[in-house]
């Protein structure tokens, strides 16, 4: 009898002590690309970038040109909708960025692991990013 009760003390800490997420854990808060699992990160300055602000909406760079959007969360789920960006010819990262943005589209949860967010594509992952200022 006393296993079971501390089995259940120690499931209602850890479940108090985990990060509860939602809009809230990324809101206001600027991400860069750091690991892109299964893909070729493109050997230039240039940087991927995803930013939230408070409304739902997303903003970043996808190595050479801008975008945004809207991103709708809930718990642990995501789902990013079209995406709008400029349209400037860049030879040296063209592929990349279809890659990238069609990657956004396409994840459906995330995770914050050691303050970086992971985005899951049906639970595999599709993209690591640290966070900036």
């Amino acid at each position: 009898m006393k296993r079971i009760f501390l089995g259940f003390i120690l499931v209602i800490v850890l479940q108090a002590c985990s990060e509860k997420l939602g809009m809230n854990s990324v809101a206001n808060t600027k991400w860069v690309l750091s690991e892109w699992p299964g893909q070729t990160m493109p050997s230039t300055t240039k940087k991927a970038t995803l930013n939230f602000d408070a409304d739902n909406k997303i903003s970043g760079k996808s190595f050479c040109n801008g975008f945004g959007g809207m991103a709708t969360i809930d718990g642990n789920t995501i789902k990013i909708g079209e995406l709008i960006g400029t349209m400037m010819y860049c030879e040296d990262v063209g592929q990349a960025e279809k890659s990238y943005t069609d990657g956004l589209k396409s994840v459906n949860s995330f995770k914050i692991v050691d303050g970086k967010l992971q985005l899951l594509k049906d639970g595999q992952l599709a993209m690591v990013f640290t966070k900036t200022e």
